[in-house]
This record gives structure tokens, C-alpha cells and sequence, in this order.
């Protein structure tokens, strides 16, 4: 049985601190498809992409399955979690902002972070093969950049490098937690015409 390229990046995002879920529910997904609003997001987005749009009055059950993926015994983001209890009482997590990018070929997200405390990617529709996108721009080390998605990170010594996210097809109808000051992008991709589709949102603290 061939490993996919989600199944390969699973154990690799859990060392580095950001979540993979696999288990993103059908009616999460149908939601995010079906009602995308009108009103688009770019004013308050860092991507050089045309197409983004926030969702509305999204229904309790779009943010109970997001919020229910972070908890304080969850290792992969409950450090992050714990290092941020600066309130002297608990306040509850709320999903703040929910947004949708129609990306097309040439088009990319540059480096940049978000606000909140916790962000996320849920993958729609990634409409292109990477062997495909290799051919582009061919690197004999094979370090490809074409079409990945890229975390900016430290290693123990302190030096910086980039972990570069092999997102294909297996990708489709999962999603990604991370801290929101982790620093990514997303590279151009080159050999189709359609959509690859991503939805993101920001989570806070629900303080009055």
C-alpha cells in the first residue's frame, strides 16, 4: 500500500507543532461548499489572490467541530494553549473569522501570519497532480517549491527553514491547527486552470 503525501506529513506536523485532522465531518464540508457569501475578503487578507470570500452566521456546528480539536491534553497544541493562559480566569475559545480562496494558477499567498490564537486550512479541492507541477521548474536535489505550502520554523540551533508541504489530492477534506503568529505561505502553482480551493479562519479568546 502506497503512503500518501497526507499520511507522510502527518508525523511531520505533530514534531513541529501543528495539527493534522483527517476526520473533517461531511456536513462541515458541504457547508463550506455550498455557502460561500458574496462579500469578499481581500481588504483584510495578506494574499495576492482575486478570489477570496468570508462566510456568515456559519451554524454552531461549523464551529463546534473546529473549536473541539483544541484542547489542554492535546499535545500538538497544548503547549501553545498553555503558554497563552495570561487571564486569571478561563475564557472560552471562539471561532472569529471564517474566509475562502479561490486560488488560480500564478496566484500565491506570501509569507504572513494571522491573528487569534489558533489558525487553520481545510483543503477543498486541490485540482492538480505535483508531478505535474515538478516539471515547472525542475530541482536536481529535489527540493521543489512549486504549488507547496510552507511553514517558516526554527530548528534547535535557532536557524531557520522552511517545511515544505507536499499538498496534493490526499489533502481533500482535511485540515491543519496551528498557532496563528506561525509564519507560512503558499507558492504558485502552474499546470491547470481551476481552482485550488482552501477555507481558513481564525480562533480567540472570548473576552468581554
Amino acid at each position: 500500500m502506497n503512503i500518501t503525501h497526507w499520511q507522510d506529513s502527518e508525523v511531520v506536523l505533530k514534531k513541529w507543532g501543528i495539527l493534522p485532522i483527517d476526520n473533517v465531518p461531511k456536513d462541515v464540508i458541504d457547508y463550506l461548499n455550498n455557502n460561500v457569501s458574496d462579500e469578499h475578503a481581500n481588504s483584510i487578507l495578506a494574499g495576492h489572490i482575486k478570489e477570496e470570500y468570508s462566510y456568515k452566521d456559519w451554524p454552531p456546528f461549523v464551529e463546534n467541530f473546529i473549536l473541539s480539536n483544541i484542547n489542554s491534553e492535546e499535545p500538538t497544541l497544548g503547549q501553545w494553549l498553555g503558554k497563552n493562559k495570561t487571564l486569571s480566569k478561563n475564557v472560552p475559545l471562539y471561532l472569529k473569522s471564517l474566509w475562502v480562496n479561490f486560488q488560480k494558477k500564478h496566484e500565491f499567498n506570501p509569507l504572513h501570519d494571522h491573528t487569534g490564537l489558533f489558525s487553520f486550512i481545510i483543503f477543498l479541492k486541490i485540482p492538480y497532480n505535483l508531478e505535474d507541477e515538478d516539471k515547472f521548474f525542475p530541482q536536481p536535489a529535489g527540493d521543489y517549491s512549486t504549488s507547496r505550502l510552507s511553514f517558516v520554523l526554527t530548528d534547535y540551533l535557532g536557524d531557520v527553514f522552511e517545511l515544505k508541504l507536499n499538498v496534493d489530492k490526499s489533502f481533500e477534506n482535511k485540515m491543519i491547527m496551528f498557532p496563528s503568529p506561525l509564519k507560512h505561505m503558499v507558492y504558485p502553482f502552474y499546470s491547470t486552470d481551476e481552482h485550488r480551493v482552501t477555507v481558513s479562519g481564525n480562533i480567540s479568546l472570548l473576552v468581554e
